[in-house]
């Protein structure tokens, strides 16, 4: 289930933004396994409404963790802040990192999308060997894979 607030050529359709009215309605009535909520360009408002539903979640939430309204590029290392503080609202199994919304119709251009993705992938890779976890490869920061080979690669080709 994807909910958003707007994205006119990266502008803010609405000025006042509120999942309250709403939360009990998505969460428990509206069918769909994922909701997905703008949560990064609205500085995380509303994520403590997901508190009393922590212990019995039964969708996924996909939080968004990069802006589709800016052109600065998130860190890795904001992203797994971001994610951590999740955490606080929404366990680890439920949690899905994602934009706030999709990248598309106005949205910020292919290369900006790209880098955005992968602090995405690099951040939940921090938070990932932190709890534990595995982290998984990221091949967008794999030198041997980019659009443009190293400088001395072409001199030898």
């Amino acid at each position: 289930v994807h909910t958003c607030w707007g994205n006119a050529n990266m502008q803010r359709v609405h000025g006042r933004t509120s999942y309250a009215q709403a939360i009990e309605i998505f969460l428990e009535r509206v069918g769909g396994d994922v909701w997905t909520v703008e949560m990064k360009d609205r500085q995380f408002a509303d994520l403590e409404l997901f508190r009393p539903y922590r212990d019995r979640l039964r969708k996924k939430i996909a939080l968004g963790v990069v802006s589709h309204r800016s052109l600065q590029v998130e860190t890795p290392e904001e992203v797994a802040d971001d994610v951590r503080y999740a955490l606080e609202f929404i366990p680890a199994d439920r949690l899905v990192l994602s934009s706030d919304c999709g990248f598309g119709r106005g949205g910020p251009n292919r290369l900006v999308a790209f880098y955005k993705a992968t602090a995405i992938a690099q951040g939940a890779n921090i938070v990932r060997a932190e709890l534990g976890g595995e982290p998984a490869r990221v091949r967008a920061t794999d030198p041997a894979l980019q659009i443009d080979p190293p400088a001395r690669a072409r001199r030898e080709a």
